[in-house]
């Protein structure tokens, strides 16, 4: 998995006034709430707040920078322009990860067979050892390396689930709709049944993981 840095895309926009400046909201559902009642400021809170992580995650999806900043982009001009008839949510978040999940795989039909160089991933990349919020301070380097060996011998599916759940902190009713499972119960025992094989094949789990396997 490549490591992509990456600057955020320009979104047409108006002009800032003294109160369209960016101000902080106390919660997700407030910002929301701001952003559809039609507060500029609102929507640039959204998009600098959320848009590394949209990339971060849509580049698991889809190994392609151009592709995945296109579909970037759509999902926030589509936010802008239908603002004021969007449901509600308590996670913007998790409320974009759906949006630009449907978007990619939308965006790669019209890339697909225009762009000779776009190649499928069929594996949802993440890594261990590279993400220092899920490294325990008492786990030592060697010890990354096995748990991150033994993630990528995870199949695509449950890697995401262990993505969704302990990388992005994503309930299981949530993670349930985004891979689109019958219900949170089937995503918690995909979550479990990831863990069992990454126990298995590192011969432990640190504690970020070990507190969710089941007795």
């Amino acid at each position: 998995m490549k490591n992509h840095l990456t600057t955020p895309i320009p979104i047409p926009e108006r002009k800032v006034s003294r109160n369209n400046l960016l101000i902080p909201y106390s919660n997700d559902t407030e910002m929301w709430q701001a952003f559809k009642d039609g507060s500029n400021a609102a929507f640039l809170n959204i998009y600098k707040k959320y848009f590394n992580s949209l990339f971060s995650y849509g580049i698991r999806i889809k190994d392609n920078e151009d592709l995945v900043k296109d579909a970037i982009q759509d999902v926030f001009l589509d936010l802008k322009k239908n603002c004021r008839g969007l449901g509600n949510t308590d996670s913007i978040k998790f409320y974009l990860f759906k949006c630009l999940k449907r978007k990619i795989f939308k965006q790669f039909k019209v890339w697909e067979g225009q762009r000779e160089e776009l190649v499928l991933q069929d594996s949802f990349g993440i890594t261990f050892s590279h993400e220092q919020t899920l490294i325990n301070k008492q786990i030592d380097l060697e010890k990354a390396r096995l748990i991150d060996g033994a993630i990528q011998q995870l199949s695509p599916r449950k890697r995401e689930a262990i993505y969704y759940v302990f990388y992005e902190g994503m309930s299981y009713q949530q993670v349930s709709e985004l891979m689109e499972l019958c219900d949170a119960k089937s995503a918690r025992d995909l979550v479990y049944k990831a863990l069992r094989c990454l126990r298995n094949s590192a011969g432990f789990l640190p504690v970020i993981f070990s507190l969710y396997v089941p007795i």
